[in-house]
């Protein structure tokens, strides 16, 4: 049940629960499943995605060439998400925080 609300909302670009899905596959033992799934979020952003793509590395259920392209994936992700803005507003709410 709980995959089906997953499905929808990775559909509609949730993050988290791609990677919840990358997480059932797995434990299904649909390990080319739950790979796609954890690379789609890994791409994303996601940084727990990376873990299981590793440990399925270690194991040989993933090639070196999709760990190298879904850590790639994963930094492009960060680094499309930074801006100079964003940095400014963090320094401002961590400046709050310090002063009480």
């Amino acid at each position: 049940m709980a995959a089906e609300f997953y499905t929808k909302a990775a559909m509609q670009g949730h993050v988290l629960a791609r990677h919840n899905l990358g997480a059932i596959e797995g434990n299904k033992g649909n390990y080319d499943r739950a790979v796609r799934h954890f690379m789609i979020s890994a791409k994303m952003g996601q940084k727990n995605s990376l873990k299981p793509i590793k440990e399925m590395f270690t194991a040989g259920l993933v090639t070196r060439g999709q760990y190298a392209d879904a850590l790639k994936g994963y930094q492009d992700a960060v680094e499309e998400m930074k801006s100079h803005d964003r940095d400014e507003a963090k320094e401002f709410l961590e400046s709050c925080n310090s002063r009480g």
